[in-house]
């Protein structure tokens, strides 16, 4: 069993802490390729049809899956998300000081996807709000709280994703959920309208036109380790 980091926005984590999200997907940085469809100088790809990667045999495009980044069944994936912290409590600065490995846990930590629908942390002062957040990619293992054992993974065309996994990912018909991964007027769009204009807002406007291979990644929220 590894473990590995990964980013979710702060839409995402709301999705993740309630239990509406339990797949994500990925763009495979490595693409496939059919038909017609040479590779560029130094890019490996996948030849989906002949079913091999740049000219080595595969055995099957199951067996992609193991090649995922991300890691394989029953292997771990901790949550970065944008945080600060240790936030110690002045009574114990001195300790800090003296020691702050002790402080180095997910209870002395802020994360931005805690605060309300005005951008403010409940443990804040709204003079204090915008200092000392750091970015999601800067957070280490010990300032995250949320663990996620895969429990499935694949490889397919982002088009081809169900309604099913559509809500899977963290769709919400209910408008009251605004925090969420997505929003969407029940009457006036599908799950997969409302999945395709999230996806180009984060991207970008033709990455669902191109319709990319990528890593399908599902998974259930466990205990930290």
């Amino acid at each position: 069993m590894k473990e590995r980091p990964i980013l979710f926005s702060e839409q995402r984590v709301r999705a993740l802490l309630v239990g509406q999200q339990t797949q994500t997907r990925r763009i495979m940085k490595t693409q496939a390729f059919g038909p017609g469809q040479d590779h560029h100088e130094g890019v490996h790809a996948f030849d989906v049809s002949a079913n091999h990667l740049h000219g080595y045999k595969m055995m099957s495009m199951t067996d992609i899956s193991y090649q995922c980044p991300y890691g394989k069944p029953g292997d771990i994936l901790w949550v970065r998300e944008t945080w600060r912290g240790p936030m110690v409590p002045e009574s114990d600065l001195a300790e800090y000081e003296r020691d702050p490995t002790p402080f180095r846990l997910p209870e002395y930590c802020q994360y931005r996807a805690d605060s309300n629908e005005l951008g403010q942390h409940a443990m804040s002062t709204p003079d204090a709000e915008e200092f000392g957040w750091q970015t999601a990619i800067h957070m280490p293992r010990w300032a995250s709280r949320i663990n996620l054992e895969i429990t499935g993974v694949r490889a397919e065309k982002i088009q081809d994703i169900s309604e099913d996994d559509i809500m899977a990912e963290g769709v919400q018909t209910d408008s009251h959920f605004l925090n969420n991964f997505f929003t969407m007027n029940v009457n006036s769009e599908s799950p997969k309208e409302a999945y395709r204009k999230a996806w180009e807002k984060q991207y970008g406007a033709t990455s669902w036109e191109v319709n990319p291979w990528v890593w399908v990644i599902e998974f259930q929220r466990v205990e930290r380790r």
